[in-house]
């Protein structure tokens, strides 16, 4: 009996184990703190933002919009996505933070300005816009009425004036700060990088072999000329002529390239729009000329 009183017990504990592990599971995946910084690797910023994307539609299939904006927010920290930014919208408007859904709406048109529901979107900033302006203005209302009734109780002889409203300034329409670094477009540049950077790298190919071509003609010509085959060393000298100045023209553009390769690095750069690893390009000299590398991922 008391073998069996013992296995009734240790089966209810656990029950009751199973049971709490049930009712916390959704908690304690809700628990998890979003990163204080994004990984600098675009595959782990990706995974975390697919994971936080995740963690946000359950919420909101359970309901709690405010773990749903706090993880739609995260995913948006972690890679700036259009339809992030849209969802996180929906539930904040949804939830009363009217300021947070103005910022994603806008975020969601910078971030896809060709959006077929541009226009109804456009009409939710306008209607949040408006909100946001009436509530300022209560509250301002309320502390107005609040400041005179005050000041009549201290000083009821002294009638005071009613204070003049602040003209309210029109709400900025900006992308919240999470959108900069995706909203700088870097495809285009990347894409002259590589065409700049291969018409360099042909160019100084070309030049090369030319060059040795034509050095070749010239040493057969002075050896002709050494051994009194004039005429076999002229044929040699005119050979080398074409060659030589087809390797100083394409010496040339393959300079001009550099210098264009490097300008346009510099802006992508400097406009945030390469991330680390991403891309890089590289001079060096070779035997007879310079050499030009570059690699990148798009």
């Amino acid at each position: 009996m008391k073998h069996s009183r013992v296995c009734l017990s240790l089966a209810s504990s656990l029950s009751l184990l199973l049971c709490g592990l049930t009712l916390l599971g959704p908690s304690a995946v809700y628990a998890a703190e979003c990163p204080a910084t994004s990984p600098d690797r675009t595959e782990e910023r990706r995974a975390l933002a697919k994971e936080w994307f995740a963690r946000a539609e359950a919420a909101e299939n359970a309901n709690d919009d405010a773990e749903a904006v706090r993880a739609y927010a995260c995913s948006m920290k972690m890679v700036a996505h259009a339809f992030t930014a849209f969802n996180l919208g929906r539930v904040a408007e949804r939830s009363g933070d009217l300021e947070l859904a103005l910022k994603s709406y806008k975020a969601y048109l910078t971030l896809k300005p060709d959006a077929a529901d541009k226009d109804e979107v456009q009409t939710k900033i306008t209607d949040l816009q408006a909100k946001i302006k009436n509530v300022k203005e209560d509250i301002i209302g309320s502390e107005s009425a609040a400041a005179e009734s005050t000041s009549a109780e201290e000083k009821s002889e002294v009638p005071v004036p009613s204070p003049k409203e602040k003209p309210e300034k029109p709400i900025p329409i900006e992308p919240p700060p999470f959108v900069a670094e995706h909203a700088s477009g870097g495809g285009l540049g990347r894409v002259l990088v590589w065409v700049v950077g291969g018409v360099g790298v042909a160019a100084l190919a070309t030049g090369i072999i030319t060059n040795i071509i034509a050095r070749n003609d010239m040493s057969t010509c002075n050896s002709q000329a050494a051994d009194g085959n004039l005429a076999t060393a002229k044929s040699a000298c005119d050979s080398a002529k074409p060659a030589a100045y087809t390797s100083y023209a394409m010496f040339g553009v393959a300079g001009a390239a550099a210098v264009v390769e490097g300008v346009l690095v510099y802006r992508i750069w400097s406009s945030g729009a390469a991330s680390s690893g991403d891309t890089s390009v590289s001079l060096g000299w070779l035997p007879g000329g310079l050499s030009l590398s570059a690699r990148g991922r798009f």
